[in-house]
């Protein structure tokens, strides 16, 4: 008789070990071998023997109870190890990778926050989409932490990255974007709200390009949003963050263009929020590889003190943050709008009131009984 020796040894390997994966084949133009009656019963032979060495194997014995107290117990010790291990921010590993001269005026920026007591500071960056706030995020850190990359859809939650170094701990906090198409972004200014819950908040950036000459009224739109949903102590503690630093201009020498630039969007910001006292601090960063540096290995700006943008970034956050005694706590049970249509005009609900009780009311009813003394009232 013929036999089919794949499908014998296919059966055979599915009975014998379940936890492998059934390999995937055609039946059509599959070759078969032909099997003697001879092959056949020492097939068969092998497998009784294979099923009397199953037999004889051993049975799993059964755990005594002390034994099922020792495990439990031993579990018990892992959980409590796991939760007892510290769940903080992580050392700041990029640090140790910047240049020496950069890693010293970041640690000297440190120390002066500690010694005046301030041993945190948490950073939020807020603007448009494709501003450079991711960017800006990785460069600081100089760690890969924040998804950025040409073309790519940016995430629709804030992500938090808190670093520690010298006893120092920064946090910083990218969000979306606020914008979308020319109106601001609901589902953006969410995810500012859900990054300032329950946080206290030292500085903010707001990003922006150099490379973009004007200010529209998008960008309008979003500092009175911002001011409506966070009041006006987001933008007490605000840093101007212009990123693509390393442009040429071409009408202007670059330091006057910086300038001009911060001046425009600074001074977009107080007449859109009436509020000309904010100080409004400005930083410029290059986060691109292009990006020139000095002697010491440095990532500096193409201005005439070639500054190095990392140091004066992080030191302008710091006298932002340590210029203001009380960091930002957002309550968004709050409401920080002016224009709040539930207190609209509601100074007139009393003498509106007043009006109606003790001048209207009188005033028709003695008309209705005028009209009833003459005969002129109908019946109901």
């Amino acid at each position: 008789p013929l036999h089919f020796a794949s499908a014998r040894r296919h059966r055979r390997t599915t009975q014998t070990n379940m936890a492998e994966p059934q390999e995937e084949y055609e039946e059509d133009g599959e070759e078969y071998e032909e099997v003697t009656d001879e092959e056949e019963e020492y097939e068969e032979e092998e497998e009784e023997e294979d099923d009397e060495e199953e037999a004889a194997a051993p049975a799993p014995q059964a755990m005594t109870p002390q034994a099922a107290m020792l495990q439990a117990m031993q579990r018990q010790a892992q959980a409590q190890a796991q939760a007892q291990q510290p769940v903080g921010p992580k050392e700041w590993a990029g640090l140790k990778d910047m240049p020496a001269k950069t890693q010293a005026s970041l640690n000297e920026v440190l120390s002066r926050m500690t010694s005046k007591g301030q041993t945190e500071m948490t950073v939020v960056f807020v603007g448009k989409q494709g501003a450079g706030k991711s960017s800006t995020l990785n460069s600081v850190l100089n760690e890969r932490v924040a998804a950025a990359a040409p073309f790519q859809p940016e995430t629709l939650r804030p992500l938090l990255a808190a670093r520690r170094a010298a006893g120092f701990t920064i946090s910083l906090l990218d969000t979306p974007g606020l914008l979308e198409g020319d109106a601001v972004s609901q589902r953006g200014m969410s995810s500012v709200k859900l990054a300032m819950k329950d946080r206290k908040v030292h500085a903010v950036v707001y990003m922006d390009r150099l490379d973009s000459w004007r200010v529209d009224n998008s960008d309008r739109a979003i500092f009175k949003a911002l001011a409506d949903n966070f009041g006006m102590d987001i933008w007490e503690r605000t840093v101007l963050g212009f990123s693509h630093g390393q442009l040429s201009p071409t009408q202007l020498p670059y330091d006057q263009f910086v300038e001009a630039r911060a001046n425009e969007l600074r001074s977009a910001i107080r007449d859109t929020l009436n509020a000309p006292h904010l100080a409004l601090p400005h930083a410029v960063v290059e986060n691109g590889s292009r990006c020139a540096t000095n002697k010491d290995g440095e990532k500096v700006l193409p201005d005439k003190e070639r500054t190095a943008w990392v140091p004066k970034f992080v030191s302008t956050l710091a006298d932002v943050a340590t210029r203001l005694l009380d960091p930002m706590e957002f309550d968004e049970q709050k409401t920080y709008s002016k224009d709040d249509p539930n207190k609209k005009r509601r100074l007139l609900i009393l003498p509106m009131l007043a009006l109606q009780v003790f001048v209207l009311r009188p005033f028709i009813t003695n008309l209705i009984r005028a009209d009833i003394k003459k005969g002129k009232g109908g019946r109901v």
